[in-house]
């Protein structure tokens, strides 16, 4: 999971702040590689070390950053494939979340090496929400914050997000077709 969320967070800073600072993040992490690759295995810890250096290179808090990350994995035009994954999961935005459960088993069909976090959703309300993670790392419930927040937002939803606790996000579908969803085809477009 490190690998994810180390690559995920290089590609969201190069991508919106520039490949300088992500090169000053990489000298004052002493990190003795400019790139991290998604399928290899780093020290376990290392992207919440490396998420705090970039909060205090950009000068923003380190939850923000990594909600930033889960919001550009979905938003980011370059990451269409990412989104298009994610709105498999159903024609709204609680089908979407009913269908979270299955992603870390699709996931691995397709990549059997990679490790994805259990997520399990518990309906305690009428369209409210606790959503599980565990994880070993803190920046996994902010990065699932900022994509829960993306995809409600795809599906013109409109909806209350919080992190509860360490391994808890609560959800709150306050208008499920508040704005017009964005477009989406099962069919890639030709050309």
């Amino acid at each position: 999971m490190d690998a994810l969320l180390l690559r995920s967070l290089q590609s969201y800073v190069i991508d919106t702040f520039g490949a300088a600072r992500w090169q000053t993040v990489c000298r004052r992490a002493e990190l003795s590689i400019p790139s991290f690759e998604p399928m290899l295995r780093y020290d376990p810890g290392s992207a919440d070390r490396i998420g705090r250096v970039v909060a205090e290179v950009l000068g923003r808090p380190v939850d923000t950053i990594w909600e930033d990350v889960g919001t550009h994995l979905v938003t980011n035009p370059d990451r269409e494939g990412i989104r298009r994954l994610l709105r498999f999961g159903g024609i709204t935005f609680a089908d979407f979340l009913y269908s979270l459960e299955e992603l870390p088993g699709r996931a691995r069909l397709a990549m059997p090496d990679l490790e994805l976090p259990d997520l399990a959703l518990d309906e305690v309300g009428e369209d409210r929400f606790k959503l599980r993670c565990q994880s070993h790392l803190s920046a996994t419930q902010r990065v699932l914050v900022g994509l829960l927040t993306a995809m409600a937002d795809d599906y013109g939803a409109l909806c209350l997000i919080e992190t509860e606790t360490a391994d808890c996000t609560s959800i709150s579908v306050l208008d499920p077709r508040h704005a017009k969803a964005r477009r989406f085809d099962l069919a890639l477009p030709e050309g």
